[in-house]
């Protein structure tokens, strides 16, 4: 069976869609003119039979909480900020250590519409279904593991770039919502208000701060400002090559799992160039809104060097308190990881390497990259 996963998930699964509701479901074929390649038909009509589901049981969750959630208020999230393939995942677990942190749940960003009232029931019929290794850099996956919170925005704003990779015949209807320079005033309203209700519903009912990651949020951190003035923003970096290495690797992987189109791979490159040179770009335009001690950045290679050392600065650096208690915690996760080995990709050609140097080159330059 556990061979078998990696086909049903490509053919028969839900991607990043299963719990979308059958309104905005329909509303996004429609958009993308119900063309969905032959292949992922089988995951088409998953995600058509869950989205009903959704849609009832998403009218009873929001007759329970919906009073609570309004008087809800969570202290100002921490955002983990980086490229996809920077780092972000490891240094949201070793912040996860942290017991005064919460993060959504790989279930809770998956149907954020009802998490709060399927997740007894719903959960445990799943966890047979779920890799326990992500297929690109094969780290723990589960559905009780910290999350990025980007699939359940895009699940309820249907505004989101993660979207591009789902149907990517449409991509320059999403990608503009990785950085919203180009989307409306409402849409960014819009985003901004599903962003805060599912923050609220991750955090209802303890007092714990809202422990936040998502690559594409490097491009907002404008909108975020504008929706939490107080939170703490906390950035990694990595080698560029690096990081293109690693990304069209994960492309690779990911595009057939969450797509309902087909993309040629010979594609990839080019769209994880332009990615990364819009995400970046934004991100240089954006970080000197943040107040002084909100903001800490730090390198993948230090991180991976001197786990402890780089998380006591952070703290230092964005004014959070409590470190010596979380050390040991720190130290005896670091000791269960310390066997866990990176993939190994194949060197990138000259002709490459010069491009990017060309186009990242804000990047190369603002870190000293050579």
């Amino acid at each position: 069976m556990a061979d078998s996963k990696p086909f049903l998930l490509r053919h028969f699964g839900p991607g990043c869609l299963a719990g979308i509701s059958l309104r905005d479901w329909l509303a996004l074929l429609a958009e993308n003119r119900f063309h969905v390649s032959p292949a992922y038909l089988g995951k088409a009509a998953y995600i058509s039979v869950s989205s009903v589901l959704t849609s009832l049981f998403s009218v009873a969750e929001q007759g329970l909480i919906s009073r609570q959630l309004a008087k809800h208020q969570c202290s100002a999230p921490v955002f983990i900020l980086g490229c996809w393939r920077s780092g972000t995942t490891y240094l949201h677990n070793l912040l996860s250590v942290d017991e005064r942190f919460i993060s959504p749940s790989l279930f809770q960003t998956m149907y954020p519409h009802t998490c709060l009232t399927n997740e007894w029931w719903l959960r445990p019929s799943l966890e047979f279904f779920v890799p326990q290794r992500r297929f690109m850099d094969n780290m723990t996956m589960g559905l009780r593991e910290p999350a990025e919170d980007e699939m359940a925005l895009a699940i309820l704003t249907l505004r989101s770039n993660m979207l591009s990779w789902v149907f990517r015949r449409n991509s320059a209807c999403y990608d503009r919502f990785l950085d919203f320079t180009e989307a409306t005033s409402a849409d960014r309203e819009l985003w901004k208000r599903h962003l805060r209700t599912f923050v609220n519903k991750v955090t209802l009912g303890n007092n714990r701060r809202p422990l936040l990651k998502s690559p594409n949020h490097t491009a907002r951190v404008q909108l975020l400002l504008e929706l939490y003035p107080d939170a703490r923003f906390l950035h990694i970096r990595r080698h560029p090559f690096d990081v293109y290495r690693s990304l069209v690797h994960m492309a690779t992987q990911v595009t057939p799992v969450w797509g309902l189109q087909h993309y040629p791979p010979e594609l990839i490159p080019e769209m994880v160039i332009e990615t990364y040179k819009r995400l970046y770009h934004a991100y240089f335009s954006q970080i000197p809104l943040i107040p002084p001690g909100q903001f800490h950045d730090l390198a993948y290679e230090d991180l991976v060097a001197s786990p402890i050392d780089q998380l006591e600065s952070a703290y230092s650096a964005l004014n959070l308190d409590g470190f010596d208690s979380i050390r040991p915690a720190l130290e005896e996760y670091c000791r269960e990881k310390s066997g866990y080995r990176k993939n190994r990709h194949h060197d990138i050609p000259e002709d490459v390497c010069a491009r990017l140097k060309a186009e990242w080159q804000q990047s190369f330059a603002a870190w000293g990259y050579e």
